[in-house]
């Protein structure tokens, strides 16, 4: 078995779509923390969209935000501070369009 590195820095990268997607999910072996997730509206024209971002657990969601507002050629950051995640927690995104939105999300995974 490969020994898991210590501190390891991860940049995801997704376009959200209507379907409530699991965008990152914490491995066994690891303390993964979220430390920025934010959300882009580069769609054209004016037109607001809206982003549910949650952590699931066991099956069960629970929202972080819902139907939060991302303004035209604006932002929203998902997160006011840090989101640690245990083994098989996922962190979930959706929006109210498809391919309107795209999603960057930093995350540190550190070998327990």
């Amino acid at each position: 078995m490969a020994a898991i590195p210590l501190n390891q820095f991860k940049t995801i990268r997704h376009e959200i779509t209507t379907s409530n997607v699991g965008i990152y999910t914490a491995p066994t072996g690891v303390a993964s923390i979220i430390l920025y997730a934010q959300v882009s509206n580069v769609g054209a024209g004016s037109t607001t969209y809206t982003v549910t971002a949650s952590h699931s657990r066991s099956g069960s969601d629970f929202e972080i935000i819902k139907d939060g507002y991302v303004p035209s050629n604006d932002s929203l950051v998902l997160l006011d501070g840090k989101l640690v995640l245990e083994t098989g927690d996922v962190f979930k995104v959706q929006g109210n369009e498809n391919g309107v939105m795209k999603l960057v999300v930093s995350i540190l995974e550190s070998a327990k």
